[in-house]
């Protein structure tokens, strides 16, 4: 996985409970090299003049207000009770099996000392860092890992049915000599929503000198999601479906429809990059994960050449994540 995953869940209360790229960001810059580098790297938005080959976004589509959204756990197998002993949540709680994967939840990093001790303690080359909000550490701190082995840390993902706090595994197995892991957060003094960076280093790191952070332009969204209620494809799922299935039923309801080629990365973890998005058709063994529209009612089918184990689009089953 890269080494550098940003996400920024603060500003959109109906799809708080989603791992997001920053927002006012795009989600991705039509066939650039970067979001073709998401098939062989996870990453998102560096700090400071990163090279090219580590610039990615993570993205899934916008719901609105009448969604209900629900994350399921894609970092962790089986919820982790955050408690100090007494019933009390806990900053956070990290464990670790005998094979080397070690699972971390977290709600707050203001222990960010505590927790990075936890790790070394657990064998992981660790460095965690909390900045003020609207801050980011001073780059450059050290050589970034450009090749980095497949799963040895899940994309951040935030914590199911929580407004905020992180959880990720790292496989510890997968470190080389030299190498260490930085985990940056950013959260609000009302702790409402939060940013984390994630970068993989080789050799020596400098300390966290914050500095202030790009304020990110916000934009409304060109395409919402068409299948939620109130849009124009209520009621018509198209998710898993291939387009052969559904273009047909697109075309009886006079539909312009346009395609989003998406780049998965390694592992499926959920979250992806936009290739490019175009008119020419797709051959009908394609798989659609999801529709949009514009308003001009044109209809964008997020779309794969081959069939995955689940949903990038939602992290798994839409079912999951959207309930009317």
């Amino acid at each position: 996985m890269n080494n550098t995953h940003d996400i920024d869940i603060h500003d959109i209360d109906a799809i708080k409970p989603l791992a997001r790229i920053e927002p006012g960001t795009h989600a991705g810059d039509p066939a650039a090299p970067g979001a073709r580098a998401l098939l062989a790297a996870i990453t998102s938005q560096e700090p400071a003049t990163p090279p090219k080959a580590r610039r990615h976004a993570l993205r899934r589509p916008a719901l609105g207000l009448a969604a209900v959204a629900v994350l399921a756990t894609i970092a962790v197998t089986a919820p982790i009770l955050l408690e100090n002993g007494a019933g009390v949540p806990a900053s956070y709680a990290v464990t670790k099996t005998a094979d080397g994967m070690v699972t971390i939840q977290v709600r707050d990093f203001h222990d960010a000392a505590g927790l990075e001790k936890r790790l070394k303690d657990l064998a992981v080359p660790a460095i965690v860092d909390n900045v003020p909000y609207g801050q980011r550490c001073r780059e450059p701190r050290g050589t970034h890992v450009k090749n980095i082995p497949p799963g040895l840390y899940s994309v951040p993902q935030s914590i199911p049915g929580e407004s905020k706090g992180w959880q990720m595994r790292i496989d510890t197995k997968l470190f080389r000599p030299g190498q260490t892991f930085v985990w940056t957060i950013s959260a609000p003094p009302d702790g409402d929503g939060s940013s984390t960076s994630t970068y993989l280093m080789q050799g020596p790191v400098a300390p966290c000198d914050p500095v202030p952070a790009p304020t990110p332009r916000p934009r409304k969204p060109e395409f919402r999601t068409a299948t939620v209620k109130g849009r124009s494809l209520e009621g018509f799922r198209v998710d898993e479906k291939t387009v052969g299935q559904i273009l047909p039923e697109l075309r009886k309801r006079d539909k312009k429809v346009i395609f989003l080629i998406m780049s998965i990365p390694p592992g499926n973890p959920g979250g992806f990059a936009e290739e490019r998005t175009q008119q020419d058709p797709v051959d009908d063994h394609w798989i659609v994960w999801e529709a949009e529209e514009n308003t001009k009612g044109v209809i964008r089918l997020l779309v794969t050449d081959k069939r995955y184990d689940s949903n990038p689009v939602y992290g798994g089953p839409r079912d999951a994540v959207i309930t009317e």
